[in-house]
């Protein structure tokens, strides 16, 4: 059987978060007295070359997964989701915090500006930033989060195929695959409950939350 590939999701990490610290950099810079400038043209290609060599990493794992429910390969298919599945929540978290911080700040700022004439000058650019940054975060977070979804629907369509599942179920499944932070929580609960595997990242993934939600509540009152 094939076995889980680390060389593709070492690629995969550098790709990912190469071209997030790239992008970061830049807009860090833009604004800024800074000597670093880069032209347009070689950003644009920059962005492309990161496109292009995520994607092609991006496809080749998604036929793998997809060769390995072929080859009867559940393992394969568990190890890639929980890979990839925790190597892109950062984007994704990210990605909803940038949002609704974004969308906080329409909400709050739109109706006050009918109050504070001033805001009105702000909204423009509330409003610009919102429709440029948000597809842009989004962007990043759907191709991160493309291996671990192609894997999770390897991983019910195998489950299916072997009666584990009813087609109800498999269709619920399939549905809290697409919520972000609960897709997580349900393809551990898939792969303990119907393949007895995943156990340790069950563990893992608690003992992240109970210290997030420490650190969140503990920090800001130091």
């Amino acid at each position: 059987m094939k076995r889980f590939s680390w060389g593709l999701s070492i690629f995969y990490l550098v790709f990912l978060y190469g071209w997030i610290g790239f992008d970061v950099f830049l807009f860090s810079r833009m604004g800024a007295e800074s000597r670093v400038h880069i032209p347009v043209l070689i950003i644009v290609l920059i962005n492309i070359l990161f496109f292009t060599a995520l994607m092609i990493v991006v496809i080749t794992q998604s036929i793998r997964s997809i060769s390995a429910i072929r080859n009867k390969n559940i393992n394969y298919c568990i190890n890639s989701y929980l890979f990839y599945k925790y190597a892109a929540a950062p984007v994704i978290l990210t990605a909803i915090f940038i949002s609704l911080y974004i969308m906080l700040g329409v909400i709050v700022i739109t109706p006050m500006s009918f109050v504070m004439p001033q805001l009105l000058l702000i909204l423009p650019f509330l409003w610009a930033f919102a429709f440029i940054m948000l597809p842009i975060v989004w962007t990043f977070a759907i191709i991160a989060d493309i291996p671990s979804f192609i894997a999770s629907v390897c991983i019910l369509a195998f489950t299916k195929s072997e009666n584990k599942i009813s087609l109800g179920k498999c269709i619920l499944h399939f549905i809290l695959q697409i919520i972000p932070i609960v897709d997580l929580i349900d393809g551990l609960y898939i792969s303990i409950k119907y393949w007895k595997r995943g156990k340790v990242a069950a563990v893992v993934t608690a003992f992240c939350v109970i210290v997030g939600m420490a650190a969140y509540f503990i920090v800001p009152a130091l």
